[in-house]
């Protein structure tokens, strides 16, 4: 599995940041819907049980991944699947990031997340989760044995697996609001990117939330007001 980035051209990068941007969405997802979708894909060529997928094989990100935007993020063999698969999952609405794992560091696990094992060298996507044995999953997974697999179940408990990080469109379970929200007075903002870097401060702000979020390219951001902290979506 190889990753690189794709240079992006000025005129693209002008027309990203002058696109007008939908309003804010808080990301609302279920575990069923997304298997639904998911296991769409087990009957559709291309995506069949033994079907050829190697390293030769790529996929470039249509949503933002971890930070790279879309179009700036090639996966190939089991790590393009993996993006493949979780963007399809999703419908290619939700941006997706990283959270670092180890076998006895297990965050929370849901349908459609990504996960890469044997450490940091092969990708598999979530489509079944164990209801007694916490850690235990049944995953799709591409360049296994050089072709496409359906099934595998795999401990991420156990130190054997190697564990590395787990990607995942799903939000934290944070409480939303909605676009009329209004600060208190000299309420103060931070608003930071999906990987945790800040962009934005806004001292003792008193305007609808919405004013704030105006001009920021699309993707998933996480907002501090005061003691409270959001997950959006643009």
């Amino acid at each position: 599995m190889r990753r690189k980035m794709r240079k992006i051209s000025p005129l693209t990068l002008l027309l990203f940041f002058f696109l007008k941007m939908p309003s804010p969405v808080w990301a609302q997802l279920d575990e069923a819907i997304v298997y639904e979708r998911i296991m769409q894909r087990k009957n559709m060529a291309g995506y069949r049980e033994g079907t050829r997928y190697t390293n030769d094989t790529k996929y470039v990100n249509t949503v933002e991944f971890n930070g790279y935007s879309a179009g700036c993020f090639i996966g190939s063999g089991c790590f393009g699947y993996m993006l493949d698969m979780m963007e399809y999952a999703s419908e290619y609405k939700y941006p997706i990031r990283v959270i670092e794992a180890s076998y006895n560091n297990i965050p929370e696990i849901h349908i459609g997340d990504g996960i890469r094992l044997n450490n940091d060298t092969h990708s598999v996507v979530v489509i079944g989760k164990s209801e007694t044995d916490i850690g235990v999953i049944t995953v799709t997974e591409a360049n296994w044995n050089r072709s496409i697999h359906w099934g595998r179940e795999i401990d991420l408990a156990s130190y054997r697996t190697g564990l590395t990080w787990v990607a995942t469109f799903w939000p934290d379970s944070f409480t939303g609001v909605s676009d009329s929200f209004a600060c208190a007075e000299h309420c103060d903002i931070v608003i930071s990117n999906s990987s945790g870097i800040v962009i934005k401060q806004i001292k003792q702000a008193n305007l609808p939330f919405q004013q704030y979020l105006r001009g920021l390219p699309r993707g998933m951001y996480i907002v501090n007001v005061d003691k409270r902290t959001y997950k959006i979506v643009l």
